[in-house]
C-alpha cells in the first residue's frame, strides 16, 4: 500500500484546485521569464512566447530545436513531504496520522515539465506536458490531506509578422490541452483503505480544449536618453481564448496582460501587470498581478536574471549553447489571497539538448 500512494501521487503529476485558491493556475512556467520576475509580455522573444506574448515570435532572429527540454521544481516542503513518505507503512493508521500531523499547515509542492519546440523567425510549434502538485495536511486531531494537482499534455503553434520597418508585431497562437485534475480531501481512513487506489483514479476530471492566443508589440528604438540609445518595447496579450471550458476537468482561464520592456546593451529590464481585468482566481490584489524583472548577457552563453514576481525575489542563471540549455532559479508563489500574505519559495532545475 505504502508503494502504491506514492507510485500513484507521482504519476498523478501528468494524468492531474480551487481550495489552494490563492495560487495561480498556469499551463506552463517558462524558466526564463520566471528568472526575470515573471515580466515578458514585452519580451518574448523564444519559444516562450507560445505561452507569453505569440507576437515576440516575429522577433526570433535564428532557427532552433530543443529535443529535450525537462524542467522540474519543488518546494523544500515538498521534496521533504515525499521524502519522509517513502518510509510511510500507509496501511496503518497510525503512521498515516503521525506522517500528516508532522506537516500540519505546511504548502509542498512539486512540478515537472515537458516542452520540446521548434522556432524559427516568426514561427514556433512545441509539445506541452506538464504537471504540478500542492498538498497540504489540516487538522491536527484528525488529520486530512487536501491534494491539489494539475496535469496538461497537449501541442502549441505560434505565428507573427512584423510591419512599418519591423517595429509593429503582431501574432497569434493556438494549443490544443489535454487535462486531467484532482482537486480532493482524503481522510486518514480513505489513505490506507484497500481500495484508494481505485478511489484516486476515479476522483479523476478529465477535459479537453483548443485556445486561441493573441498578441501585440510595439518598439520605440534608439531613444536617446543622457548619453544612451535604449529601445523601449511594449506588448499586450490575450490568452487562453474560445474554447477554455475543459469540461468535467478544471477550466484555463483567460486573461489579458500588459507588459513594457527596454533594452540597454547587455541588459533587458521588463514590467507586466497581467491579468488586467482580475479574470484569474478569487482576488483582485494588485500586488499578485506585478511582474518585475531583468536579464545581464553576461557572456554570449550565460546569462544572469532576477526580479521581483507577485512581490517577491527571483533568482535565475542561465547557460545557453548551440547544443545544451541549463537553468537554475528560485522564485516564490504567493498562495494566500494577496501579495506579502504566504509565500513559497520553489527551486526549479531546467536541462535542454537540441540544435
Amino acid at each position: 500500500m505504502k508503494r502504491m500512494l506514492i507510485f500513484t501521487v507521482v504519476l498523478s503529476l501528468f494524468s492531474t484546485s480551487n481550495i489552494f485558491a490563492g495560487e495561480y493556475s498556469y499551463i506552463y512556467k517558462g524558466v526564463r521569464p520566471m528568472g526575470m520576475g515573471g515580466a515578458f509580455v514585452a519580451v518574448s522573444n523564444d519559444a516562450n512566447a507560445l505561452f507569453y506574448n505569440p507576437a515576440g515570435l516575429a522577433d526570433i532572429t535564428e532557427r532552433r530545436v530543443s529535443l529535450l527540454n525537462l524542467a522540474a521544481e519543488t518546494s523544500p516542503d515538498g521534496y521533504d513531504m515525499f521524502s519522509d513518505a517513502l518510509d510511510v507503512d500507509f496501511d496503518s493508521a497510525e503512521e498515516t496520522a503521525s506522517f500528516l500531523q508532522s506537516y500540519i499547515g505546511e504548502y509542498s509542492h512539486v512540478g515537472l515539465s515537458f516542452f520540446p519546440y521548434y522556432v524559427k523567425p516568426g514561427f514556433a510549434f512545441a509539445l506541452i506536458g506538464s504537471g504540478t502538485m500542492n498538498l497540504q495536511a489540516r487538522d491536527r486531531q484528525s488529520p486530512k490531506l487536501i491534494v491539489d494537482s494539475v496535469g496538461d499534455a497537449g501541442a502549441a503553434l505560434g505565428y507573427a509578422r512584423s510591419f512599418f520597418d519591423d517595429n509593429l508585431l503582431v501574432g497569434a497562437g493556438v494549443k490544443y490541452i489535454m487535462r486531467k485534475s484532482l482537486d480532493e480531501e482524503y481522510t486518514v481512513l480513505d489513505i490506507t483503505t484497500d481500495d484508494f487506489e481505485d478511489r484516486l483514479e476515479d476522483d479523476y476530471e478529465d477535459g479537453q480544449g483548443a485556445l486561441l492566443d493573441l498578441g501585440i508589440m510595439y518598439k520605440f528604438r534608439d531613444v536617446q536618453i543622457g548619453t544612451r540609445n535604449i529601445d523601449f518595447q511594449v506588448g499586450l496579450s490575450a490568452n487562453n481564448l474560445i474554447d477554455n471550458d475543459m469540461g468535467d476537468a478544471k477550466d484555463i482561464e483567460d486573461h489579458i496582460d500588459l507588459g513594457f520592456a527596454a533594452k540597454i546593451d547587455r541588459w533587458i529590464f521588463a514590467l507586466d501587470y497581467v491579468d488586467l481585468f482580475s479574470q484569474v482566481g478569487d482576488d483582485d490584489d494588485p500586488g499578485k498581478r506585478i511582474r518585475l524583472g531583468a536579464e545581464f548577457a553576461y557572456k554570449p552563453f550565460l546569462f544572469l536574471r532576477f526580479g521581483f514576481y507577485q512581490g517577491y525575489m527571483t533568482f535565475g542563471i542561465g547557460l545557453e549553447t548551440k547544443n545544451i540549455q541549463f537553468d537554475l532559479l528560485t522564485y516564490s508563489e504567493e498562495v494566500g489571497t494577496y501579495s506579502g500574505q504566504r509565500d513559497d519559495r520553489r527551486y526549479m532545475l531546467r536541462l535542454g539538448f537540441g540544435f
